[in-house]
């Protein structure tokens, strides 16, 4: 009665949360991400959607023999999404925290990260005390300022100012509305590279770890998704993709 029972518990959670065998019968993975983080996920010239994050994603699919769906969601929904069962996988420059990981699972670490600062050109920013800070909402850098600014009187919560888009804190930023960005580094060299009329100011060493996340039920999911990143880094391909995105 027993095993019974685990059966059909085990059947039960295979029809609520994707498994690889659901993934596979449905015929596509749907991986959930916030197309406004370059190089890791956006909408290039021609309309496709790429980046470091979609050719991970890709590897994955090909993996389990499906196509691929991308669901651009904003970021601070995509774990909420995940919890929901609206889409398998996340892919999106998540970066692995203790807070993280008590609702979701990530996969091994595929990149390391630090968070900076950019502003608008020919400003002198040396620090952050007293700025007007435009964050991501949901982020680690929205998290890193709460701990070590706010918390310690630096600078006031009214400072801080979070939006749900990167394109609209970048608006504001050239408004004036803020002083500053802070977010992840690579994606702060990005835009100050693709967008005229910002600066790079300095990086913070923050120690941050990006990793795919899925369902906690999802444990088969997860151990492809480890050895698709495994596979990855050991034959070389990985690094050929960081070239790719992060290279001149």
């Amino acid at each position: 009665i027993i095993l019974a029972g685990w059966a059909i518990y085990n059947l039960y959670l295979s029809t609520v949360y994707p498994t690889i065998t659901t993934i596979k019968s449905r015929g596509k993975l749907i991986v959930g991400t916030s197309l406004d983080f370059p190089p890791f996920e956006f909408v290039d010239e021609s309309n496709a959607v790429v980046g470091l994050d979609i050719d991970i994603a890709n590897e994955i699919a090909k993996e389990l023999g499906v196509k691929l769906e991308i669901r651009d969601i904003s970021f601070d929904a995509l774990i909420i999404a995940l919890k929901n069962n609206e889409i398998d996988l996340v892919l999106a420059g998540l970066s692995i925290t203790a807070e993280r990981q008590q609702v979701v699972d990530f996969s091994k670490p595929y990149f390391n990260a630090s968070q900076a600062v950019i502003s608008l050109a020919g400003k002198n920013i040396g620090s952050l005390q007293g700025k007007k800070i435009g964050v991501q909402t949901g982020t680690t850098g929205e998290w890193w300022v709460q701990d070590n600014l706010i918390a310690n009187g630096t600078i006031p919560e009214a400072n801080v100012i979070g939006y749900d888009r990167w394109p609209v804190a970048l608006l504001a930023l050239q408004k004036g509305d803020v002083d500053v960005l802070l977010l992840d580094e690579p994606v702060g060299r990005m835009f100050v590279k693709k967008v005229a009329g910002l600066q790079f100011n300095f990086a913070i060493s923050t120690g941050e770890q990006y990793g795919a996340a899925v369902s906690k039920q999802s444990r088969d999911l997860l151990d492809l998704v480890n050895k698709v990143i495994a596979n990855l880094q050991t034959s070389g391909k990985y690094e050929t993709m960081v070239e790719k995105w992060f290279g001149s």
